[in-house]
């Protein structure tokens, strides 16, 4: 379904009672971020690739990706040919500002986001030009006054789950939680949700692998 396909109908199963005081663009935003939120579903994990220029440090983020903001960050890799070097996220607060009032150019080995931001990431300087890539998980951010039709993130098979989700709360706000209407539709979303979740990964032969080390204790 399209974005606009999923909103018509969202409208005809509630009687349209949204669509005068209600933006049913931004409600389909909220609706498609609120699934995501549920699930790091393997549908959510995202690839960009990025250029870093020499000298500059500060990048976009949410210039990466249509429609897509970065969640989280999984894994950068910056390009060093012939091989490909994992960059280290740095957390404390000294390596933040040193590398906020960093100047000197270096091959770039670690990486952070600005603070006070949640799509602008530093680098150190870098000595040359180099491609890298981002690897994390995808939230969808759609603008709401965009022409796009495609639905971003969220797979076809799911697209049942954004009408219910819609209809869940434009009946809440027509006729009030305890409605049976509300109700029925939240009952219908949550079930979408569920159904959602069980599809662990795009192969059935998926088994989550867990290893543990341990110290071995000989006695001689």
């Amino acid at each position: 379904m399209t974005r606009q396909e999923i909103i018509e109908l969202s409208n005809q199963l509630t009687e349209r009672k949204g669509e005068r005081n209600l933006n049913l663009q931004s409600l389909f935003t909220f609706v498609l971020q609120d699934i995501c939120k549920r699930q790091r579903f393997w549908w959510r994990r995202v690839m960009a690739t990025f250029n870093l220029t020499a000298g500059m440090k500060e990048y976009d983020l949410s210039a990466l990706l249509s429609e897509i903001a970065f969640e989280e960050i999984i894994k950068i890799e910056l390009v060093t040919s012939p091989d490909r070097t994992e960059l280290a996220p740095i957390f404390d607060s000294d390596s933040v500002i040193q590398m906020t009032l960093a100047t000197t150019r270096v091959v770039p080995s670690r990486y952070t986001i600005k603070p006070g931001e949640s799509q602008r990431i530093l680098f150190d300087p870098a000595d040359a030009n180099y491609g890298g890539y981002i690897v994390g998980w995808g939230m969808p951010n759609p603008a709401t006054d965009t022409a796009t039709q495609a639905v971003p993130l969220i797979p076809s098979w799911g697209h049942n789950t954004i009408v219910a989700g819609m209809m869940a709360k434009i009946f809440k706000y027509a006729y009030g939680s305890k409605n049976d209407k509300t109700v029925d539709a939240q009952m219908e979303y949550e079930q979408g949700l569920v159904d959602l979740m069980s599809k662990k990964q795009f192969d059935p032969n998926y088994r989550l692998q867990l290893s543990v080390a341990e110290d071995a204790i000989r006695s001689t």
